[in-house]
């Protein structure tokens, strides 16, 4: 009897010892369990994620020079611009916002400070339109960049996905050769 209540004891510190190796290779190896977050793990900083789609319109094309994205952090009543690197690391992002009819495309995947953010602003440096018969005007954008209200929460540790919908405004285009979007944003919040 003195021998099984010794072989279980050291089968019980063997276990002990192994589950210690492998909670301590997990802690190292960086691998993430669902509800264990370490002081030494934890973010100071959320991620956002910016992407960009579009809704047909009577344009063969929309090319736009976005020369810079930045979103608006609210604390304390003062207004704080946070500029958002492109994805990629280039210095500005230039596309034909018609070649998004039904897909995606990442503008900016970046950390920022957690808080709320009420606005997301881009600032186009180029535009034009090409109309169907083949015609191309360039287009100005008055004040030189589009706001979209949009509002927000950033938490540490979290990822938070804005999509965003530009559709054309063709009466605007036609009329005026300005780009006044109609913007539409979409809040995706994740963990």
């Amino acid at each position: 009897m003195t021998y099984n209540i010794r072989r279980l004891g050291i089968f019980a510190g063997a276990g002990v010892v192994i589950a210690t190796l492998i909670i301590a290779g997990i802690v190292t190896g960086g691998i993430a369990i669902p509800g264990l977050r370490l002081p030494s793990m934890a973010s100071d900083k959320g991620t956002l994620i910016v992407k960009l789609t579009d809704a047909p319109v009577e344009l063969e094309h929309l090319n736009v020079t976005i020369a810079n994205v930045s979103a608006c952090r609210v604390s304390n009543d003062e207004e704080t611009w946070v500029k958002l690197p492109f994805v990629g690391g280039v210095s500005s992002v230039y596309i034909d916002i018609l070649s998004l009819q039904n897909i995606t495309k990442d503008l900016s995947v970046a950390d920022v400070p957690p808080g709320n953010y009420t606005k997301l602003r881009l600032d186009v440096s180029t535009a034009n339109a090409t109309y169907v018969n083949g015609e191309t005007v360039d287009l100005t954008v008055p004040p030189g960049h589009i706001d979209i209200i949009v509002h927000f929460e950033i938490k540490a540790g979290e990822s938070t996905t804005v999509l965003l919908d530009m559709q054309a405004d063709w009466v605007a285009i036609s009329s005026s050769h300005k780009l006044r979007p109609v913007m539409k944003a979409t809040v995706i919040s994740g963990k």
